[in-house]
């Protein structure tokens, strides 16, 4: 919980880059909360390059332009081709697979409210406030988290420039389509983070990874008979 509140207090901007973050004694009596929790939540920021420390300083805030950890999507974008795009999705469907494997064994009550947060803030979208790339990103970086292992994060924040580039593509394909093909994107969603928090890891793999094999089915072949074929598929329950 302290976790979350302390990224939204960053990502607000109460606290902006290069900023100096109160110390834990600070943190522990504004929040009521024990200093070792106080650590933790700092720690887990600091892994996920939203602050830095500078030794006998403090703590201090990373670079603005990293959001919830996502680096900048104009920044080392590296897919230049049909075949890189497909190669992408091929990649994330083993990686998110795992993570979201990893995070229904290792998920703690924080992090299922900041993946449930995360696809909230992404419904929270058909309204036309967003096209829902960003919010669809954290979504998906919010379970890399949960899966205990700063790899997954990492290896998700290497491609995230490419991951932010495709899925504002996809997503404003499925803008100009029916409703329901959004709520569908929704749906899915929502059977990730069920089986997240119930525990049930070989559910929360085979959910994500049905859920990115017919995003990029929707992505090519959207309307047509053969991604009716691919992703109008019921998901695993």
């Amino acid at each position: 919980m302290l976790y979350a509140d302390l990224l939204r207090e960053i990502n607000s901007g109460k606290f902006t880059a290069g900023t100096r973050l109160p110390s834990e004694a600070d943190f522990s009596t504004q929040f009521g909360v024990s200093r070792p929790i106080v650590r933790e939540a700092l720690g887990r920021l600091r892994e996920e390059g939203v602050i830095h420390s500078r030794k006998g300083s403090g703590s201090y805030v990373a670079e603005a332009e990293r959001v919830n950890g996502l680096p900048p999507a104009s920044t080392n974008r590296t897919v230049a081709s049909i075949s890189d795009v497909q190669k992408l999705y091929q990649f994330r469907i083993f990686l998110e697979g795992e993570a979201a494997f990893l995070a229904a064994q290792n998920r703690t009550e924080d992090h299922v409210r900041a993946i449930a947060k995360a696809a909230d803030d992404l419904a929270m979208t058909m309204n036309g406030s967003s096209d829902g790339t960003y919010e669809d990103i954290v979504f998906h970086r919010a379970i890399a988290v949960a899966a205990g292992n700063r790899f997954f994060v990492d290896a998700l924040d290497q491609i995230a420039p490419d991951m932010q580039f495709i899925v504002r593509l996809a997503r404003t394909l499925l803008l100009a389509r029916p409703v329901k093909n959004i709520e569908a994107v929704q749906d899915e969603h929502s059977l990730v983070l069920d089986a997240i928090r119930a525990g049930d890891a070989p559910m929360a793999r085979d959910r994500m990874q049905f859920h990115i094999r017919t995003a990029q089915a929707r992505l090519f072949f959207g309307e047509s008979i053969e991604g009716h074929d691919l992703w109008q598929q019921v998901p695993p329950r």
